[in-house]
């Protein structure tokens, strides 16, 4: 992309930017004399522009935009059982509310799906490694190739082991 074209796309995106971030609309900028114009110039350079330029300048029709406020749902703390301990339900009574608990459990969903695919990789880097004697490819005629894919491949392994680890670890930090 050369110059001449990138310099007007990335003026384009941060004007329409700012016209988003504004909750500007078409009948709000026009109102406020703020409407935004693309001008093409002779040699046939697009420009955007707050001011009609003139000739090859028309109107960049801007849809309105919606903007609908979320709402903060109101933290509930659960409930403790009736007649038992206060350590007989964990986290029922420790200061932590539902969005926490949430959070907690979506990082354990993330951290298991992450060991998942770590256990899979291990598996395939096991089965082309065969304890040390992995095939040999069609490119590795010379001897020195087999070796450093061997090496590579038992590096791989260690670093897969590793990792699984540290997964493991923050999975049972979690479930404390």
């Amino acid at each position: 992309m050369n110059a001449h074209f990138r310099r007007p796309v990335v003026l384009a995106v941060a004007m329409m930017g700012f016209a988003w971030l504004a909750g500007a609309s078409p009948a709000w900028a026009q109102s406020r004399g703020t409407e935004m114009y693309v001008c093409v110039g002779k040699d046939g350079v697009r420009t955007y522009q707050n001011s009609s330029g003139g000739d090859g300048c028309s109107p960049l029709n801007l849809n309105p935009i919606t903007i609908v406020p979320s709402t903060k749902p109101t933290a509930q703390r659960p409930m403790a059982p009736s007649g038992g301990s206060k350590g007989s339900r964990p986290g029922a009574d420790d200061g932590r509310t539902s969005e926490e608990f949430e959070a907690r459990n979506d990082r354990m969903k993330i951290l298991q799906e992450e060991l998942r695919i770590e256990e899979v990789k291990l598996k395939s880097l096991q089965d082309e490694y065969k304890s040390g004697q992995p095939d040999r490819l069609g490119n590795e005629k010379n001897y020195q190739k087999y070796l450093d894919r061997a090496s590579r491949l038992e590096q791989e392994i260690k670093q897969t082991t590793e990792n699984m680890a540290i997964l493991k670890t923050e999975l049972g930090k979690l479930a404390q």
